[in-house]
């Protein structure tokens, strides 16, 4: 198979450096499970009426100032102690406010492997939300079940993690993320098979899963919040108050977006009972639904008759208030008057245009037709009538970077033999833009009929079939289309820059192991299986790295591993070297996972050490009881490679059994080192 060439890693720079924004006051996130805040919090709740307690559990449907138009949400506050009123988006539609808030091409920005660029991303996000006048914004890409399949990738090292930089983005600029994923943000197979997503599941059965995720996302932002009731009802996730504020010592809330907690029928305030069991704290109402809210009439006669103690309430505006004070967005609201119709993001930034910059994946490169060398003649682009603003935009792009570039527009039907346009008989290179499996045929007619084809693939869609793939030279993973995608494409092709890009998502072609509802690369590693292109891979062509040995050091529940990294070429490398963690065989979940990863530029010649640390409870299994990881005896697997399936150096960890605790930690970056 031609796609099984030899991976050159690129990408970006892991750095922690924390960008200030310019537009904002500066703003010091506090540490997720911070005293101080929590303090404040619990202060302010005693200070509160009850009436005002019962009130600040719900965000409420409020017009857009100035406009007279509904689609937001207000947390009332209470202004007698000076709480202010916090604006908020219905987190269970997209927005349609028709203002240029960014919206996050998450599949892309999962592949940059890049933290810098996602707080980057959070960055540009508050400042928009700021000038919006709104305070709380969620960030999917994370789930409270179990899921091979989200918007941030497959793995929750890599999508919490990445999710938490978006997350100290926002939190610098006083805006506080709310960390979870919601109805239609699973990629859906091909194959129609869905997990099950209703069946009550014990948050302790998820917290090497979907939970993981969450608290990789809450240590890395340090701070934020968590919604529930998405992709099922907050109540399916039973015991998840206990495990994040017992367990976890998380002071912040957890939030249901509208109808995530059930609805109240026939004054049946079952709902309100099981929603506050289950350790909701805020709930949000959307227009309608008065009368059906589960926190708001419905708990009000709960606590009259007992159900519901007023301690508890207190106790759930105490999380509430700590989350706000974690963003500091009480102390700094925004203001409503900055909200007005049309106003444009106060990001004037190339983001989106870097994103794709660093995240498209080149997957394929024979015969090294990419970079396209003007030299080697004119290419010929050729897409579907459907994608032909997209390649325009591309053609334009290419042209200004030196290359000859003629665009041929396909007619409906195209792939049977003489339905193609007569230049493709003579065209020696041809690029072609593809958004669906209905490209197939015309691709493969195409290939067939000799000459050197690259296909970009403009669409965010792990099953896409590839029937073609050993007929064609290349292929480029360039993720769902957007017009600021052009110029950084186009650098790409012409060679201007090199690919820097892996996979956040295992692409399978459409084949799964029999059985498999989950398609990640844990289910293909226990299947015996290989993908079509792993989790973690992509090629560069500007040069590759060498791996060298793999050290090991504990100290106590965290581990380093220790390595260099060298670039022989002569021109720089971005590397992303990944560290996976495999059990020994004899213990459950055995399958190798991600425990983390390195991204840095690698200067011609020379050599940089490297140093990935992780928390030992990614091997442990949960103990309900004891709050903490357990952590068998035995020789655990470290192996560092190119992907979840290119290894090139190992080592063997032995361990004591061990108890992790389960409590929200912070592991400071090690430094890179260049020899």
């Amino acid at each position: 198979m031609r796609h099984s060439a030899t991976c050159f890693i690129t990408a970006l720079c892991m750095g922690m450096v924390f960008l200030p924004l310019s537009a904002m006051p500066s703003h010091a996130a506090g540490v997720a499970g911070g005293s101080t805040g929590a303090a404040h919090a619990a202060d302010m709740a005693m200070r509160m009426q009850p009436a005002e307690q019962q009130a600040v559990l719900q965000a409420r449907p409020a017009p857009t100032p100035g406009t007279g138009r509904a689609g937001l949400l207000a947390w009332p506050g209470v202004p007698r102690l000076g709480l202010p009123v916090l604006r908020m988006p219905d987190f269970a539609v997209a927005p349609d406010d028709g203002n240029a808030r960014p919206l996050l091409p998450w599949l892309a920005l999962a592949a940059t492997w890049d933290p810098d660029l996602a707080r980057r991303a959070g960055n540009a996000l508050a400042r928009a939300e700021w000038q919006q006048a709104r305070a709380v914004l969620r960030v999917g890409g994370v789930d409270l079940l179990p899921s091979g399949r989200l918007q941030a990738g497959e793995d929750q090292v890599l999508a919490g993690s990445m999710a938490g930089m978006i997350g100290a983005g926002l939190l610098a600029g006083h805006v506080l993320p709310v960390f979870g994923s919601v109805v239609r943000e699973e990629h859906a197979r091909a194959d129609g098979a869905v997990p099950d997503r209703t069946t009550p599941v014990p948050a302790a059965r998820l917290a090497s899963q979907g939970l993981l995720g969450v608290a990789m996302a809450l240590e890395t932002a340090r701070g934020g919040a968590i919604l529930c009731g998405g992709l099922a009802p907050c109540q399916t996730v039973t015991g998840l108050g206990g495990m994040v504020h017992d367990v976890w010592r998380f002071p912040g809330m957890i939030m249901a977006l509208p109808g995530g907690a059930g609805a109240i029928r026939d004054k049946d305030i079952a709902p309100t009972l099981a929603a506050v069991a289950a350790g909701m704290d805020m709930e949000q109402v959307a227009p309608g639904e008065d009368g059906h809210d589960v926190l708001g009439a419905a708990l009000r006669q709960a606590v009259r008759e007992g159900s519901v103690k007023p301690a508890q309430v207190q106790a759930m505006v105490m999380h509430i208030l700590a989350s706000f004070y974690m963003s500091g967005s009480l102390d700094h609201p925004p203001a409503f008057a900055s909200a007005h119709e049309g106003a444009q993001s106060a990001s004037a930034d190339t983001l989106v245009a870097d994103v794709e910059a660093q995240g498209a994946v080149l997957l394929q490169n024979e015969n090294k037709v990419v970079p396209f060398d003007p030299a080697w003649g004119p290419v010929l682009m050729l897409v579907r009538p459907a994608l032909r603003p997209a390649a325009e935009k591309l053609a334009d792009a290419l042209r200004h970077a030196g290359l000859n570039v003629t665009l041929s527009v396909t007619t409906a039907g195209a792939g049977a033999p003489g339905t193609l346009p007569p230049a493709t008989a003579q065209a020696a290179r041809t690029l072609v833009l593809s958004d669906s499996n209905d490209d197939n045929q015309m691709i493969s007619t195409l290939a067939e009929m000799g000459g050197h084809v690259a296909v970009v693939l403009v669409a965010d869609d792990p099953d896409r079939q590839m029937p073609w793939l050993d007929t064609v030279d290349s292929v480029v993973q360039a993720w769902a289309w957007r017009n600021e995608y052009a110029q950084p494409l186009a650098a790409l092709l012409s060679g201007q820059q090199d690919f820097s890009g892996h996979l956040p998502v295992t692409l399978t072609g459409g084949f799964y192991p029999p059985g498999m509802a989950d398609a990640d690369y844990r289910a293909f590693a226990r299947a015996h299986v290989v993908p079509l292109f792993p989790f973690g891979y992509g090629l560069s062509t500007h040069g590759h790295v060498t791996l060298g040995d793999l050290r090991v050091v504990r100290d106590g529940n965290h581990v380093s591993a220790n390595f260099s990294i060298t670039n022989p070429d002569d021109t720089p490398v971005r590397a992303v070297p990944q560290l996976y963690v495999e059990m020994p065989d004899d213990l459950p979940g055995a399958a190798r996972r991600l425990a983390g990863w390195r991204s840095v530029m690698v200067a011609p010649g020379h050599t940089v050490r490297l140093s990935v640390p992780f928390s030992l409870r990614l091997v442990g299994q949960w103990n309900p009881a004891g709050g903490n990881w357990n952590v068998a005896a035995g020789d655990y697997t470290l192996s560092l490679g190119l992907s979840s399936v290119m290894m090139v150096r190992h080592a063997t960890l032995h361990l004591p059994a061990l108890h992790v605790p389960g409590v929200l930690d912070s592991t400071p970056t090690p430094a890179v080192t260049a020899e």
